[in-house]
């Protein structure tokens, strides 16, 4: 039997380069659509064909679809200083790779990977991709497609979480946004790639309209409250548990715009966008249509996917 071969979009970011090393591994090769960079570079070193290209533009495209079996989409703006900067790719580039997909004469299984923050789309990340959720289901008739929603997505190389939490573990002081309760659900990037891999094998596909098949929560089936989700990052890093202290939303909306004011045209983790999402007191999901249609068995713990990432850290000088 002929190894698949996948394109895979965002081969280059976090959840990227976990997913290409495991397709590798398990025999099947890979096409990366990416724009230049020193991490494209390292994925031909691997072995990855990488064919320059942009989804902005819709440069490439055809090209890195030629031969793919199947399309595993993660490119995504997680950040943008405009609401156009968020819908250029999680919509319109979106819109691109599905167009290119449908023109062909059979297309390849598409999957997508999107975000809880879809479901709400209370933020303009939300929203966006969201967006690009209806533009993947507007191609279902003529492209077999999944989307899967993760919660927080964790592990080895993820720049957001951990670079915001571990100095404040160390310090025994963690702030929460908002007061009262607030869930979320995790999910190990390994597990992640495991379940985009099997999208990408077996399951229903999304439909026009009218259902939710193909359309997958996706989280280790936990619920964890910022409380337990600092004191599992204190137990692996060897740390006592943290002081958990609660800042009113009003003032974390505040911090956010000064952030953005003080990043002189960046954006940094804590901004605007985010905020909005952090007034939203549950981001869980129940993974079981994954489980029983995909065979989706998370198999990391909380405190075992801290541990890994903290081990794939730099050492301090």
């Amino acid at each position: 039997m002929t190894a698949p071969h996948y394109l895979v979009t965002g081969a280059t970011g976090f959840i990227g380069a976990r997913l290409t090393r495991m397709i590798l591994a398990r025999g099947g090769t890979v096409t990366a659509l990416a724009r230049p960079s020193p991490r494209a570079r390292a994925l031909r070193e691997l072995g990855v064909q990488v064919v320059p290209g942009d989804l902005t533009t819709g440069r490439g495209i055809t090209e890195a679809l030629r031969g793919a079996d199947r399309v595993i989409h993660l490119a995504a703006a997680l950040r943008a200083r405009t609401p156009a900067g968020f819908w250029a790719v999680n919509r319109d580039g979106v819109a691109r790779l599905a167009h290119a997909l449908a023109a062909q004469r059979r297309p390849a299984r598409l999957v997508m990977c999107s975000s809880l923050a879809a479901g709400p789309a209370i933020s303009l990340y939300g929203a966006s991709k969201r967006a690009g959720e209806q533009v993947v289901r507007q191609h279902a008739g003529r492209v077999p497609a999944v989307i899967l929603r993760p919660g927080i997505v964790y592990g080895p190389g993820e720049e957001a979480l951990l670079p915001a939490l571990l100095p404040m573990i160390r310090l025994g002081v963690v702030v929460k946004a908002g007061y009262g309760p607030r869930r979320y659900g995790m999910v190990y990037v390994d597990d992640l790639c495991t379940a985009l891999l099997a999208a990408a094998e077996r399951g229903p596909v999304l439909q026009p309209a009218g259902t939710r098949a193909g359309l997958y929560p996706i989280s280790d089936g936990n619920a964890y409250g910022w409380s337990d989700i600092c004191r599992a990052l204190a137990r692996a890093a060897g740390c006592r548990a943290p002081l958990v202290l609660p800042v009113p939303m009003p003032a974390v909306h505040a911090v956010a715009a000064l952030a953005e004011l003080a990043a002189r045209g960046a954006v940094p983790a804590l901004n605007r966008d985010k905020a909005r999402e952090m007034r939203r007191a549950d981001w869980t999901c129940v993974p079981d249509d994954a489980v029983r249609e995909l065979g989706f068995a998370p198999a990391t713990t909380l405190i075992r996917g801290f541990e890994a990432a903290l081990a794939a850290l730099p050492a301090a000088p």
